[in-house]
Formats: structure tokens, C-alpha cells, sequence
């Protein structure tokens, strides 16, 4: 290979460096925050950070969805005096229970779909996790938009792509000028 042409691919090889080491810094605590709670994700169920779903006696008389989700506001804000605005209901029609998940707190509540009974009422640790690992839990903390999440989410996925190319041209590099000589 001509000296030229080795001169220009160390100084290439450095420039790979110094970017590489740059944005691994830059983002060393946005990728410690996504991998560590990614992990908890995958293993939310074995480390027990999402309520077990209550099991019931099914029958065919199931309550309405509005007489659940009056139950549900009116348990919220008597027994545990916290928000009733309901975000959404993951209705489990195999275990006859539904569950209640609230827009502005991580409580879940279990109702029997047959009796509007209280089965349980827990915090849903694992939507915490969720928010730390897109950056959501900031937007829900102050606001209500996604404008964090999207900037978390960019960041990390850009600052990756970068160290994945300059990691690349780390590994590559040698290997070049060695099968050039």
C-alpha cells in the first residue's frame, strides 16, 4: 500500500476514534437508562413488577363497561384518593377480570367483569420502567406531550447508529492495512 494511502486511513482510523469515544460519552448515562431498564422489561414477570391477573368464577352476566368504570373512578377517589381520569381497560374476558390503569398514577385496579367486585389494587412498576426506558416519564411528570420521549428516543437511536459506524470503521480499519501490505 503506498504511504499516502496508509497515512489517510490511520488518520481516518483516529478520526473514528476520537467520534467513537465522543458520543459513548456523550451518552453513556442515556444508554446505561435504556439498557438496565430493557433488561427489567424482559424480565418483568419473573421479578414479579407487574400484578399477577386475579382469577374469578366466569358466568355470562358480565357488568357493563360503564358500571365498571364507575366502580373503578368511584374506588380510586373515595378508598385511595388519587385521579380517576381512567387511561385505559385491558378487559381479560378467559379470567372473567378487569383491569383499570389510570392516566395520571401507575395504580392498576382488578375488578371481577361479573360482580364490579375489588380484587386488587397495585402499582404497576412495570409502565414506570416502560416510561424510564423511552423517556416518556419526564412528559408525565410535567406535561402531558410527547416532545421528551421523541428527543430521548432520537438521541439514543442516532448516537447508537454512530457508534455502531465508528465501531465499524474501528474494527475494519486494521484489518484493511494489514491485507493491503
Amino acid at each position: 500500500m503506498a504511504p499516502y494511502r496508509r497515512k489517510q486511513r490511520a488518520k481516518r482510523t483516529r478520526t473514528y476514534r476520537i467520534w467513537h469515544k465522543r458520543v459513548g460519552l456523550a451518552l453513556f448515562v442515556v444508554f446505561a437508562i435504556v439498557s438496565i431498564s430493557g433488561i427489567l422489561l424482559a424480565y418483568k414477570d419473573l421479578m414479579g413488577l407487574k400484578p399477577k391477573t386475579q382469577n374469578v368464577v366466569l358466568t355470562n352476566d358480565w357488568k357493563s363497561v360503564e358500571e365498571l368504570l364507575i366502580t373503578a373512578q368511584t374506588i380510586v377517589t373515595d378508598s385511595l384518593g388519587l385521579d380517576a381520569t381512567i387511561d385505559r381497560l385491558d378487559i381479560r374476558p378467559d379470567k372473567g377480570v378487569v383491569k383499570v390503569l389510570f392516566k395520571n398514577h401507575f395504580t392498576e385496579l382488578q375488578l371481577s367483569g361479573m360482580t364490579a367486585e375489588l380484587l386488587s389494587v397495585q402499582t404497576r412498576s412495570d409502565h414506570i420502567i416502560e416510561r424510564i426506558h423511552d423517556g416518556s416519564i419526564i412528559e408525565f411528570y410535567t406535561s402531558q406531550s410527547d416532545v421528551s420521549k421523541w428527543v430521548f428516543s432520537t438521541l439514543s437511536g442516532i448516537g447508537l447508529l454512530g457508534l455502531v459506524v465508528t465501531g465499524l470503521g474501528l474494527w475494519y480499519a486494521p484489518r484493511s492495512m494489514k491485507s493491503k501490505d
